[in-house]
């Protein structure tokens, strides 16, 4: 991959955690309803887009160039999604803790799951927390939904990937049974990344046709949240389908229609980068150690943010409207992000080397017992 492209891209998804916390610092009972604008653009649950297009483009570039066998891309997926979910989900349980301590009441809310009930901690470390109408939400943190999407999409590459003939056929129809239809619905997102890292690698374009694919998706989405197009959408579905379908049905899944717009956008934005960023774009390369250093923090930021946020607005002192209070959550959350995730960061190839450790041990007991 061009290196220009490759950190734009790890530019692009830094930036698309951090805009995801801010949308979430924009609600009503952290800021006071000050930053309800950012809210009523949804650009929060937009950048999830961005994440799941851009996922299964990099995942594609993993298996393409580094020629992953069927135990390599187990082991890499697992290990790289253990190695920020587990202490996620123990930070979670942590200031979870410490703010019913501190502030029991603010914790006394529908959106509140407290962290006794261990079958939401063990939903959402083997991902069934969002398959078919489950909605479960691991204690205080909500951004969690999507790490059971992407975990079953790699499944669902997997087994399309490495299988042939009636095997693939019945092992994706097997993924998919245990999906349901909220992941159905946004499986063509994650696959468009897929499809467009391949096109990447043949497309032939004029450097104008470029700059058209690579500035366009921007005016496009501009003109779509200035018009309220996807706002008028999700208003159509919930009142065809009915609200209370939606949310058992759909749930995270419910912009499913213009997500379908958003995903071509942001295709078209990353085939025209491949093209521009030949000759354009060398600024990036100037700032490649502090770029390179913050996306490496994008997933622990993305997981870890909710819960402190909760917490950050359970005990800081002053008004809630008060933006000098708003922007002491961003860095607080961004300190123990930094602290926390360079740390889980540092050991992601340790959780490599334990999956590939279980693998060979049960591999050579399989061995043993056909031996005999």
């Amino acid at each position: 991959m061009n290196k220009r492209v490759s950190l734009y891209l790890d530019l692009l998804r830094f930036g698309a955690a951090f805009i995801v916390m801010l949308s979430h610092i924009a609600i009503e009972r952290t800021s006071g309803g000050v930053w309800q604008w950012v809210r009523d653009l949804h650009i929060g649950s937009d950048s999830v887009i961005v994440f799941f297009v851009l996922s299964g483009y990099v995942i594609a570039y993993v298996v393409d160039q580094k020629k992953e066998d069927k135990t390599s891309y187990m082991i890499n997926r697992l290990s790289r999604l253990y190695s920020v979910v587990i202490p996620a989900l123990l930070l979670t349980m942590l200031v979870d803790w410490l703010g019913i301590l501190l502030a029991p009441d603010f914790y006394e809310t529908f959106w509140y799951i407290p962290f006794s009930n261990l079958e939401r901690f063990f939903a959402s470390f083997f991902y069934i927390n969002q398959i078919w109408t489950i909605n479960i939400r691991p204690f205080s943190n909500g951004p969690f939904w999507s790490l059971s999407y992407e975990f079953w999409y790699y499944m669902m590459f997997f087994t399309i990937f490495y299988f042939q003939g009636a095997k693939r056929i019945l092992l994706t129809a097997l993924v998919l049974a245990i999906m349901g239809i909220k992941l159905w619905l946004m499986a063509p997102i994650w696959l468009m990344g897929v499809w467009t890292y391949r096109k990447s690698k043949t497309i032939e374009q004029s450097k104008s046709m470029a700059w058209f694919m690579f500035l366009s998706p921007i005016a496009i989405y501009a003109l779509i949240k200035y018009f309220g197009i996807s706002a008028t959408l999700l208003e159509w579905t919930r009142s065809t389908l009915g609200s209370d379908v939606v949310y058992k049905w759909l749930r995270f899944s419910d912009e499913f229609i213009i997500s379908y717009v958003y995903m071509i956008l942001v295709s078209m934005h990353f085939l025209g980068l491949v093209t521009v960023a030949k000759d354009n774009l060398a600024w990036l390369e100037r700032w490649q150690k502090p770029i390179r250093y913050w996306a490496g923090l994008t997933f622990s930021l993305y997981l870890f943010h909710y819960p402190l946020m909760n917490f950050f607005t359970a005990v800081l002192p002053g008004e809630i409207t008060s933006v000098w209070r708003h922007l002491a959550m961003v860095v607080g959350i961004m300190i123990v992000t930094v602290v926390v995730g360079s740390a889980t960061e540092r050991h992601k190839y340790k959780v490599r080397d334990l999956f590939l450790w279980l693998w060979n041990r049960i591999s050579s007991q399989r061995s043993k017992v056909q031996v005999a």
